[in-house]
């Protein structure tokens, strides 16, 4: 069983560590030390169990496990805080355990075990998985998901992210290149400042030393390089 440690104290992490490697059946894939850590290792590594605490800084091991269970659903998480007024909030997003420091071994042992069981019983009920297509993105200090079969192009202005989907247009702080990491093959960097959805390319035109993307049902156009041109032309008969 893959087990992911998020924790941002150092000694509770050795701890937790130590502990585990008396079990066989348990591997540690991952520490993380912030909320946004532990999002992005459960993205990455796909672990069975997280062992979380709550009170880590920019943003609470509560938060980012909510949001750890749309990305990952089949995830077992166990609690473990030195806080106890989480616990019924815990139980909410259905924790397997809420263990208060210091941690017992036993305690600890138990939760890991029951875990196990459920992320085993999951594995063989489950059907096939089905792969998200959403892209999950962070305004201030919160998380949300958008579809990326709305995302009609994304594009650099003004020192920030801009997504334009078929209904809304959202301004993100975030690298066009970090962005581009999450999409799916659908998408195509078509210049430096714009990375185009090719299901809703309807055609390219001149537009002085470069050329202009239409799409779909949107009035807006997107900017395509010259020496992008014939990879479009590759990806997509236009």
């Amino acid at each position: 069983m893959k087990v992911l440690i998020a924790e941002d104290d150092a000694a509770s992490r050795k701890i937790l560590k130590h502990m585990i490697k008396h079990l066989a059946e348990f591997q540690v894939v991952g520490e993380a030390k912030t909320g946004e850590e532990l999002i992005h290792k459960v993205m990455s590594e796909k672990p069975d169990i997280a062992l979380v605490d709550i009170n880590m800084p920019l943003l609470n091991g509560m938060e980012a496990v909510k949001s750890c269970k749309i990305i990952h659903p089949s995830i077992q998480v166990v609690f473990i805080t030195g806080h106890d007024e989480f616990a019924l909030e815990a139980f909410g997003v259905n924790a397997i355990d809420y263990i208060l420091k210091p941690i017992q071994r036993e305690r600890l042992y138990t939760a890991l075990g029951r875990a196990a069981a459920l992320a085993r019983q999951n594995t063989s009920a489950a059907p096939a998985p089905v792969v998200t297509k959403d892209l999950m993105i962070k305004q201030y200090n919160n998380y949300s998901f958008i579809s990326m079969d709305d995302i009609i192009f994304i594009e650099r202005a003004d020192r920030k992210s801009v997504i334009h989907t078929t209904d809304k247009r959202i301004e993100l702080n975030e690298a066009l290149t970090n962005l581009e990491e999450l999409l799916d093959s659908r998408f195509v960097a078509s210049h430096r400042s714009y990375i185009i959805n090719l299901q809703y390319l309807v055609r390219i035109e001149a537009y002085g030393q470069s050329y202009k993307a239409h799409f779909k049902n949107y009035s807006e156009t997107a900017r395509v390089s010259k020496h992008k041109l014939p990879e479009l032309q590759k990806s997509k008969s236009l």
